[in-house]
């Protein structure tokens, strides 16, 4: 699972004993070469320099530092050494018995080299979407280096000549030899001196030595004006009489350009426009008055316009899940995906890596991966699946469980199932299941996964209309995922397209009962469709808001009473304000299904007589542009029972970050209580709900810590009906809490902030003798 030591012989042969032939560049502690692995790929050779000070701990700590590093927009290290010769020097004559120490580390190759190679005026060299691509990509590896991690990592010589570019232009921040990581709460240090460059240095450091995570934004300001206005950009704007004169300039230039090429000419100047803002705002010399990195994607994400994503937009692809764990970074596909042409996956007690090619709309070949690691000591097994011309990929299945340090769980094993065939499992099965069937003319065109040393999570890109090579394929921008439940009842589904849910009607008692719902179609007409299912149960009917759109669904299937097959035993759903649910008592096999990025939830299809045995859903890839996403609290669940009183935190402040957990737990869960801060960072405590018996477990979350995943049981004991037997917590440091209880009955799982920043705040309930359900507060930012 960890990164190859490679010998300091097999690395002198493949750089040719360090040759000036093979050097690719130098860095600030040492020269880089180019050479081949094992395994016939480029790599980049490191080769430290022999430097006063650079002890053995030093190079612990950087290596310690860059193996947990693992982002798309982050080069990755592949393999170290560190090894020692004995040699003799001739010095004045006199042959003298000395030792040679080398340190070196390895890692992938970036084919495009450095991004300073590539810096270019507005008026020619790469177009803008390109140049945005590159700023958002940066952006995208500072956040989490920042906050993606258990100790922040402060770059500190952030830099064009320290960006890599791969052959798709995607950047990668390299070069981490000068960076210091901070522990604990220490947000600003005063230090004696390092190497960095001074031209990317903010003022406080040049003046006071002071470091801080502003440091690193100082820098990327620089960068981003140079590249939207060329390496000299930044002495541009030093030699402008006022910032607004500058941004006017730029404006104007970008203007003339995409006037005469884009067709999306009005948004992409604002684009322009307020991404040069954002790089001045990064360069203030006042550190206070500079923006956080997860500020700048929060900005960078609304300017996204039509342009930015019309190769999606004219894919009409639905990005669906991610199902998993929440250690890992993220790993994306570049290129919207069309078909899905072959994959590569390395397995062994887990899956370990993931890698695919696959065509865009165009036709044109891209390659994505591999993502994840090697397994130990390269054990893992990689078997390759090459679909036919007329073979496409209907659903993927797999597993949930922990391995490893990654307790809130990684993707233990996966099928792939074709219009022809299936392969697999792959990896070792075990764990919670979960399911993603397409259906209709649908296949799933590519992927999307969080991975480290393994997957940790994988989501599905699902193109709607994707048919075998030889028929003709028709615009339809829906995608039908599902069902999932039992093979009882009768099948039932819409006669006309949607684009938009209005409303929907739920029927449930013990189960659910029945479904029923009205959307819009392309034209605007409102169609009923349902009920399916009986008429026992009580009835709740929800009415989406005009801004308001259905983007998940969750729920169980399992028996009940003499049904022979299984129905749909609970359902929750999910807007882009608020849940609705659980409808039903819960208990089987548990499901889910989100939607990201553009698109929502927009119909239903499935099985039913007397119950809702079975249920799928329609999704749309294209989001109406006046409905947006907003900033603030969502409830959801509860999961759970529905004994016990209710606990709530609605008469207290507003919950703005989660400080503290505690819980009892023996064989279930007795009690929870927790803190939280309110916006004026005063802080409050909540419970404990329930009974004080078991092991009291605690959990203080770090400064920069928050809770972004929930996973657990719930099912009967002793005379209550349902109660939580487990639960398990994870944050964005890749850490797990627990699991707390035994666990057994129906599992549940919610993971946030993977698409759209957010994390949960706090929680809400039902409890007495012990913890009966459990709900989130969820703040979105």
């Amino acid at each position: 699972m960890n990164p190859n030591d490679m010998p300091l012989s097999f690395l002198e042969y493949i750089t040719n004993h360090f040759s000036d032939n093979q050097r690719l560049g130098s860095g600030g502690y040492g020269d880089v070469y180019k050479g081949v692995d094992r395994n016939g790929k480029e790599i980049a050779v490191k080769k430290l320099y022999q430097m006063q000070g650079l002890g053995d701990q030093q190079f612990k700590n950087e290596f310690s530092n860059l193996r947990r590093v693992q982002h798309q927009n982050i080069v990755r290290l592949v393999g170290y050494c560190a090894e020692e010769r004995l040699r003799y020097e001739n010095i004045n004559g006199e042959y003298i018995y000395g030792k040679m120490i080398y340190r070196i580390l390895c890692f992938e190759y970036l084919q495009l080299g450095s991004l300073d190679k590539h810096l270019s005026e507005e008026s020619h060299g790469p177009d803008w979407l390109t140049r945005y691509k590159i700023i958002k990509g940066i952006c995208e590896g500072l956040n989490f280096l920042h906050g993606g991690l258990e100790n922040p990592i402060f770059h500190l010589d952030l830099k064009p000549a320290n960006i890599l570019l791969d052959k798709n232009m995607v950047p990668k921040i390299s070069d981490f030899g000068l960076s210091r990581l901070f522990r604990g709460t220490c947000r600003t240090q005063a230090t004696e001196s390092f190497k960095g460059t001074e031209y990317y240095m903010p003022p406080e450091y040049i003046t006071m030595r002071l470091i801080s995570n502003k440091y690193d934004i100082f820098s990327l300001g620089i960068i981003i004006i140079q590249i939207m206005t060329g390496p000299m950009g930044y002495l541009k704007y030093a030699n402008t009489p006022s910032p607004l004169e500058f941004i006017k300039l730029v404006h104007k230039n970008w203007m003339e350009r995409i006037k005469a090429t884009s067709k999306y000419a009005e948004q992409e100047c604002q684009q322009v426009k307020r991404c040069i803002e954002i790089a001045l705002n990064c360069v203030e010399a006042k550190k206070d008055k500079r923006p956080t990195i997860g500020d700048i994607i929060c900005e960078l994400r609304k300017t996204e316009t039509s342009r930015t994503k019309s190769s999606w937009v004219q894919a009409n692809v639905s990005k669906i899940g991610p199902w998993g764990g929440t250690g890992g970074g993220l790993f994306d596909v570049g290129v919207a995906p069309h078909r899905l042409e072959t994959l590569i996956i390395g397995s062994g007690e887990v899956i370990y890596s993931l890698k695919f090619l696959y065509s865009d709309y165009k036709g044109q070949q891209h390659s994505a991966g591999p993502w994840g690691g090697y397994g130990p000591r390269k054990a893992s097994y990689h078997d390759t699946i090459q679909l036919g011309l007329s073979e496409y990929v209907t659903e993927i299945s797999g597993t949930i469980g922990p391995f490893y340090l990654a307790n809130s769980g990684v993707i233990t094993s996966l099928t792939f199932i074709t219009n022809v065939g299936s392969y697999g499992p792959f990896g070792t099965v075990g764990g919670i299941s979960f399911q993603i069937p397409v259906q209709s003319h649908g296949g799933i065109a590519g992927l999307f996964a969080y991975a480290g040393w393994y997957i940790d999570a994988i989501g599905i890109y699902v193109n709607p209309v994707l048919k075998t090579v030889n028929e003709e394929e028709k615009e339809d921008p829906l995608a039908k995922i599902g069902p999932w439940g039992g093979n009882g009842g009768r099948p039932w589904d819409i006669n006309m397209v949607p684009s938009r849910l209005q409303s929907m009607t739920i029927r449930s008692s013990s189960v659910v009962n029945s479904l029923e719902f009205s959307y819009l179609d392309s034209d605007g007409q409102k169609h009923t469709a349902g009920p399916w299912g009986g008429p026992n149960g009580s009835a709740y009917t929800i009415h989406f808001g005009a801004s308001e759109f259905l983007t998940g669904v969750y729920g169980t299937a399992g028996r009940f009473t003499d049904v022979p097959e299984d129905v749909i035993t609970s359902l929750t759903l999910f807007s882009n304000t608020r849940s609705y649910g659980p409808f039903g008592h819960g208990g089987g096999t548990s499901f889910q299904m989100s939607k990201h990025s553009n698109g929502s939830i927009v119909g239903f299809f499935g099985r039913a007589e007397s119950y809702l045995d079975a249920i799928g859903i329609y999704t749309s890839s294209e989001l109406e542009a006046k409905i947006e996403r907003k900033a603030g609290l969502t409830k959801v669940g509860p999961w759970g029972g529905i004994g016990g009183m209710s606990h709530d935190i609605d008469n207290g402040p507003e919950p703005h970050r989660l400080e503290s957990i505690k819980i009892y737990c023996d064989a279930v869960v007795n009690s929870i209580g927790f803190s939280y801060t309110e916006y004026n960072q005063k802080e409050h405590s909540v419970g404990p709900w329930g009974a004080p018996g078991g092991k009291l477990n605690e959990i203080h979350l770090q400064p920069l810590e928050i809770l972004q995943g929930i996973s657990g049981t719930y099912g009967p004991f002793g005379t209550s009906r349902n109660v939580i037997t487990s639960l398990t917590f994870a944050t964005n440091h890749g850490r797990a809490y627990g699991p707390y209880g035994k666990g057994g009955g129906t599992a549940f799982n919610l993971l946030v902030g993977r698409e759209q920043p957010s994390c949960i705040v706090g929680f809400f309930g039902r409890a007495e003798s012990y913890l009966e359900s459990i709900g989130l507060y969820l703040h979105t930012y």
